[in-house]
């Protein structure tokens, strides 16, 4: 009796791979060889592969139209395909991740641990531990630290955000551009939405509500300044990102030209003067003001 059941087994065994792949050399039906655990028989139902064991038991019901090599992807793992989509069993008969993905591209890729995963055009990411970390959501992620060091850059819906190392949402999609970090001041980067500009740091908070529709870079005015514009008016923020001298002013000439800490302004073509600390120090009230090289500054004509 113990001699016929293992004949029986072995019979299985042979026809399950007769079977697979000689569907494989009629160009119909792909199912790689191997490698599968020792004691692991591979077996077809209904065009379903599972597997059983040597002793006969169900480990895995016929229920996937492929199953790739164990450690193909992930020590233990191995990918199976089912209903057009992917996921992954592992050595132990379970299913570790429910196939729901179009694609899934090799761990290790984009960081350490993560693979990459596709549904219809959408990215995001799954762990070795077989977890979800990131929802596909996102039309296009970016490397990541390729923008800024453990933060990667998304998109969703043509507006840009971050996501960090933890796989947190650190600064939603909202921005049509992100300018190059460290470009205007360390660990800073120019944002632009909806035309107006602003700043984000490393920690992905926004420092600079975008609200400008020009930014100069900092230090050319005043150190530790930046020229900001707004609704065709001038002013000044620092580099903590406050509002220092709110744009009021059509005009802005540098610093230190009349007296040391102090810079000509005019509005509504009037001329005054504010100062390094960021106070209005005359008023915009005079229609001329002559310098000592004769060079003077008038109310414009209508």
């Amino acid at each position: 009796m113990l001699a016929m059941q293992k004949y029986l087994l072995a019979l299985i065994a042979v026809m399950a791979f007769s079977f697979v792949h000689g569907q494989q050399a009629g160009g119909k039906k792909r199912q790689p060889k191997g490698p599968y655990p020792n004691d692991w028989v591979l077996v077809e139902k209904g065009g379903s592969f599972g597997f059983i064991s040597s002793s006969g038991k169900e480990i895995i019901k016929p229920q996937y139209t492929r199953i790739h090599p164990f450690d193909e992807f992930q020590r233990g793992w191995a990918m199976v395909e089912k209903d057009g989509f992917f996921g992954f069993i592992s050595a132990e008969g379970k299913e570790i991740i429910k196939p729901q993905y179009t694609k899934i591209y090799p761990f290790g890729d984009y960081n350490r641990g993560w693979a990459m995963v596709e549904v219809n055009g959408k990215f995001g990411f799954i762990s070795v531990e077989g977890r979800e970390i990131i929802k596909p959501i996102y039309s296009k992620i970016y490397p990541i630290g390729e923008f800024y060091k453990n933060l990667a850059m998304v998109e969703k819906d043509g507006l840009i955000g971050f996501i960090s190392l933890d796989g947190r949402e650190v600064l939603k999609p909202q921005y049509q551009k992100v300018h190059p970090f460290g470009e205007y001041q360390k660990d800073w980067a120019l944002v632009e939405k909806d035309g107006f500009l602003g700043f984000i740091n490393g920690e992905g908070r926004e420092i600079v509500k975008p609200q400008y529709s020009k930014i100069s870079q900092f230090n050319e005015y005043q150190k530790g300044w930046a020229l900001v514009q707004r609704d065709n008016y001038m002013g000044f923020i620092n580099s903590e990102g406050k509002e220092i001298i709110k744009p009021q002013y059509t005009q802005i000439m540098p610093f230190d030209q009349v007296q040391r800490g102090w810079a000509l302004v005019e509005r509504d073509g009037l001329w005054g003067f504010i100062s390094s600390e960021g106070r209005e120090v005359v008023k915009p009230k005079y229609e001329k003001i002559s310098l000592n090289d004769s060079t003077a500054f008038q109310k414009t004509r209508p």
